[in-house]
């Protein structure tokens, strides 16, 4: 079964790379889990960091366009041009690779290549790569990140995702257990920030256990 791709790489670096979606404020959410593969055996992973949604033409910003009767979607079906001066991309933390060793939680030893796709990872993919969460060090490291945030929508996205695949072999409250000791061992020096995270970390909604740590 074929992907669908979330985006295609603009720009890259080291640590982190740059995608354009296909459609117009289709980002991927926040904490999102994503690969792209540069070469067969080679899958570089990161992690969505945020979005944005601005003009193609730089310096070119958008305009208003609402008047009376015509608002929010009404201004996109009333001018379908949108979808071609306008566009969507969302920056990416790489934190991990896969090639014909295993699965490693440090960066790779190549960039995302321009040009590439995309793609959001599938629950066996997901369920794959946090079985360690020694890549939580680089989110926690990232510049220029709302890192905090990143990482606590990372933790219920895979929450949700370990709690929809029965098969999985640590459910979703088990999971967030794990990722808040991890945390909590990363910033045991730095209180503030690790009270900021797993205030943001909930097991899923059909889990009426409170988070316990200990």
């Amino acid at each position: 079964m074929q992907i669908a791709r979330a985006g295609e790489v603009v720009g890259t670096a080291a640590t982190e790379f740059e995608a354009h979606c296909p459609r117009l404020h289709e980002a991927p959410p926040l904490g999102t889990l994503v690969r792209v593969q540069p070469a067969d055996g080679l899958a570089v992973y990161a992690v969505v960091a945020g979005s944005t949604t601005d003009g193609v033409d730089a310096g070119a910003r958008p305009v208003p366009r609402a008047r009376d009767g015509c608002e929010d979607a009404d201004i996109y079906r009333e001018h379908p041009d949108l979808a071609y001066v306008l566009r969507t991309c969302f920056q990416c933390i790489v934190v991990g690779f896969q090639d014909d060793l295993g699965m490693h939680h440090f960066l790779p030893p190549c960039t995302a290549p321009i040009h590439y796709s995309v793609v959001c990872c599938t629950e066996d993919e997901v369920e794959a790569f946090t079985r360690r969460l020694d890549y939580f060090r680089i989110m926690l490291d990232a510049q220029s990140v709302p890192t905090e945030e990143v990482l606590a929508a990372h933790v219920r996205l895979v929450a949700t995702t370990r709690h929809r695949a029965r098969s999985a072999s640590e459910g979703a409250y088990e999971f967030s257990v794990r990722a808040g000791r991890e945390v909590a061992n990363l910033l045991r020096g730095d209180h503030q920030r690790l009270v900021a995270i797993l205030s943001r970390i909930r097991p899923t909604p059909s889990v009426a256990q409170p988070l316990r740590l200990v």
